[in-house]
């Protein structure tokens, strides 16, 4: 389908500023032109996001991991690995929405929590996103797995109906108030992608495969009561329509297929790729397949994760055998830090996802938001197995894929993405400043090794967890809004700021 969305100039980005325990807007703007590729030597582009996968869930980045990665391991060798990588957000739908626009997802209306089931789009259709932008240059693009956006689902009558009937967190939505005859439209195909494959959420109803915008069943009621997990099930969104005999172990799988099938048959063109894919692991449910039971020191949730890795080691497989390895871009991230579940594996099993970072999923603390990040592209100089320690968000993947495409971002598309090419080949530091956007409105300000973090921007901490963290009881206070000092930002080591000594 030929892209119709047309940007208007672009301005200077925008970057934020903490002083004096208040924010306030610096306007700064940067160019940077580093390997832009020519028309007819321009990559393969696969981002493969993990759900929830925690920075010390990766062996290469937490030797004391009780878990071992060896294909995303063997990348990291082989490419480069960033050590301040962030989400744009502490929790899903908003770090998804911010990496595909390269916006903040508090600009529109995400500006705290994530999507409930039935959401309508969070990306307007107008919108003009990373996919669109691929596309005007020629792109092939294609989302398989996890989306969590929303869409427009085909309610009988045409209108959704009020929350009062469908439910908000807990759905209570029945399936007779569905026409699953009729498309699901402004999903996807409508945010950039040609094609689609997966689950709009794997604890979300409807519990079956999307593929483009249209269920693939006739779907009935599903109790989720029936739907078993091998660990921690978590929280099953409500009951709803689904494929009669889902089993939740067979979302992984079957996405990871799709996705090594969609680089198969990509391979046989001469036309360059963008494949966004979504896992929905370890995300609970934890549901590891039989093969992978007991493969880990770390329970259930390390074998979840190991399987996480094969699938991952799958796909970079396929695009080895399509040999293209070479001139193909490969991020591997997550899309925010690892579930609460994961602080009790500290005390079973000594394993922390979180590695030295403290907090974890929807925390405005490190560990809420600073993920694994390992990136691959051997002909574009990615690759000798360097660290990188300058900071990066994954909202600015798009003004740097932009980049690698040369195309020329213009006014209202992605004004909070920055061009990271010379962080990832050089080390340079490019990003200055960050908006940490926790699972609540308490959002936190990051400037060099500065940050400022708002009262209620992380959950209550347990005692033995702040031991266990050797969290030092001046660290620990969020009584108030406080500024701190990264004394170690490759390892943070916060020292509250008293105001004498304030930054000016």
């Amino acid at each position: 389908m030929k892209n119709t969305k047309q940007p208007t100039p672009r301005r200077q980005n925008i970057g934020f500023k903490a002083f004096c325990g208040v924010a306030v807007l610096l306007l700064y703007g940067m160019s940077v032109d580093v390997n832009a590729a020519s028309e007819s030597n321009r990559p393969n582009i696969v981002v493969i996001l993990a759900d929830d996968l925690g920075y010390g869930d990766v062996s290469f980045l937490n030797p004391d991991s009780k878990i071992k990665t060896p294909h995303m391991d063997a990348l990291a060798k082989a490419g480069v690995w960033a050590t301040d990588a962030h989400s744009p957000s502490a929790i899903c739908s908003p770090s998804r929405y911010a990496m595909l626009t390269g916006r903040y997802a508090w600009r529109g209306s995400l500006k705290s929590g994530r999507l409930n089931p039935w959401a309508p789009p969070a990306i307007k259709k107008e919108a003009f996103t990373m996919g669109d932008m691929l596309k005007t240059k020629g792109y092939q693009t294609a989302c398989i797995g996890k989306w969590h956006l929303g869409f427009i689902w085909p309610w009988k009558g045409g209108e959704m109906p009020s929350r009062d009937l469908i439910g908000g967190g807990v759905s209570i939505a029945k399936n007779e108030m569905f026409d699953w005859t009729q498309p699901i439209p402004e999903g996807p195909l409508t945010a950039g992608f040609d094609y689609y494959f997966g689950v709009d959420c794997p604890n979300f109803p409807p519990y079956a495969f999307i593929e483009n915008d249209k269920l693939m069943c006739d779907p009935v009621w599903i109790d989720k009561n029936s739907l078993k997990s091998i660990g921690v099930r978590g929280f099953l969104h409500g009951s709803g329509p689904g494929e009669e005999g889902w089993d939740l172990d067979r979302i992984l799988p079957a996405i990871t297929t799709s996705a090594v099938n969609y680089i198969e048959e990509q391979s046989k063109s001469d036309t360059p790729y963008f494949l966004y894919f979504s896992l929905t692991s370890p995300h609970t449910p934890v549901v590891p397949l039989k093969e992978f039971r007991g493969q880990s020191d770390a329970g259930s949730y390390g074998d979840w994760v190991i399987q996480t890795d094969q699938a991952i080691g799958q796909v970079i497989d396929a695009i080895k055998a399509s040999d293209e390895f070479e001139n193909t871009l490969i991020i591997i991230s997550s899309d925010n830090g690892p579930e609460g579940l994961t602080r009790e594996l500290i005390q079973s099993h000594e394993h922390r996802s979180t590695a030295h970072l403290r907090g974890i999923k929807g925390d405005a603390w490190e560990g809420g938001h600073r993920v694994p990040f390992i990136a691959s592209w051997p002909k574009g100089g990615m690759s000798g197995g360097r660290e990188v320690d300058a900071t990066i968000s994954l909202k600015d993947l798009f003004a740097t894929t932009a980049n690698i495409v040369e195309f020329e971002l213009e006014e209202g598309v992605a004004e909070d993405s920055l061009n990271i090419l010379p962080s990832l080949l050089k080390n340079e530091v490019v990003r200055y400043e960050m908006i940490y956007h926790s699972g609540r409105t308490a959002y936190g300000i990051r400037q060099g090794d500065w940050v400022y973090l708002r009262k209620g921007g992380s959950k209550e901490e347990p005692e033995w967890y702040l031991q266990a963290q050797q969290i030092k009881q001046q660290q620990r206070p969020l009584m108030n809004s406080l500024i701190w000092r990264m004394m170690r930002p490759s390892k943070p080591i916060y020292r509250q700021i008293i105001p004498s000594e304030w930054p000016s």
